[in-house]
């Protein structure tokens, strides 16, 4: 247990690192939230109200933080060691036999466990409550079009769907049958399908037959051509999608650019705790470098610029890997190597780890 957590040093420097970074979180949350709530008050209508505003908001923030858990991380640790030095604690734990490489490990240990959690999260949760928020803001903003929406081929001809919150709901759905010349036979619209023990059941459903011209009303029916799992796959957003599933159509896509376009998520999600790691390797030069004398807020202000420094390379070879030869694996982990670069470069320079 000791080597896990430590002895009363290596925990007091955790528990203000875990205490920073809580702040941080919860600052960056608000803000985000605040910023997010801000930017849809124009959009609202009478389908599109104040509540749903609030509920798409919320529901967005936890993807935000996780995008951001690299930064957030970088700057939990600058502000939490920052306190200790201006409170003395970091020159008393040196005279207790701690070096400045101990100091930053214990200060890691915390950020691991968030880290991990984030990842978890990415894995089972995030990516359906994302899909979720945003398919039912664009529903309700009833701003989804044809270009918008989804189209299927089955067995029994095409089907159309504005939104899928989840893959388990599907909403305003259109089935056009046809037959095997191609001639429209039959057009089935429903309000919504619903996938009960393996089995897709259409609601509310209006059927209209070409050919003799009449039309139908059912409350329910079954829908024996609706969506496969494998088909969710192929047409939502990457960033919908968990690593495990990632990694599976990575390599049964048919298009290149949607391999590539899965592989840059892939390995851009697998790679945020490295960033993070790497970030919190740079900040050490700074904060037991020449900089160790500044104040807390002009720390706060350092990690920002350099988060979003390096927020800004990310993106330039992301982008650049969509559209050249370099490989979505290369456009990753190009940016981390060259943090630890740099990182190490000062570290050095400034004999930091001692």
């Amino acid at each position: 247990m000791k080597y896990l957590l430590g002895d009363a040093v290596d925990r007091n420097i955790a528990l203000q690192v875990v205490l920073s970074l809580t702040m941080v979180v919860l600052v960056i949350g608000v803000v985000d939230f605040v910023f997010l709530v801000l930017s849809e008050l124009s959009d609202i209508s009478n389908s599109y109200k104040l509540i749903d505003v609030l509920i798409y908001c919320v529901s967005k923030v936890p993807y935000s933080l996780y995008d951001l858990m690299p930064y957030l991380c970088l700057i939990g640790v600058m502000v939490g060691l920052g306190n200790l030095s201006d409170q003395g604690e970091l020159v008393a734990s040196k005279i207790l036999g701690k070096s400045n490489l101990s100091i930053l490990l214990s200060s890691i240990r915390p950020i691991l466990v968030f880290l991990l959690l984030g990842l978890a999260a990415s894995e089972f949760w995030l990516p359906g409550l994302s899909q979720k928020a945003e398919e039912s803001r664009l529903l309700k903003q009833e701003v989804i079009n044809s270009d918008q929406g989804y189209w299927l081929a089955s067995s029994e001809g095409f089907s159309y769907f504005r939104s899928t919150p989840s893959k388990n709901l599907i909403e305003e759905i259109t089935i056009y049958s046809m037959n095997s010349e191609f001639q429209l036979l039959e057009i089935r619209k429903a309000k919504k399908a619903t996938l009960v023990s393996g089995d897709w059941k259409l609601n509310e459903v209006e059927i209209e037959n070409i050919s003799e011209g009449f039309i139908l009303e059912d409350k329910e029916m079954a829908w024996k051509a609706g969506p496969k799992e494998s088909d969710f796959n192929l047409i939502l957003s990457p960033k919908y999608f968990p690593l495990s599933l990632l990694k599976q159509q990575m390599s049964n896509d048919v298009s290149e650019y949607r391999r590539n376009l899965l592989a840059l998520e892939f390995w851009r999600k697998l790679s945020q705790p490295f960033v993070a790691l790497s970030l919190i390797l740079l900040a050490a030069s700074f904060i037991f470098g020449p900089m160790r004398d500044q104040k807390s807020g002009q720390r706060i202000i350092i990690g920002i610029v350099l988060a979003f420094g390096v927020n800004i390379i990310k993106s330039l070879f992301e982008s650049i890997s969509m559209v050249s030869n370099m490989t979505p694996f290369v456009a990753v982990i190009a940016p981390i190597v060259l943090i630890l670069t740099i990182g190490l470069f000062l570290i050095k320079r400034t004999k930091v780890i001692s």
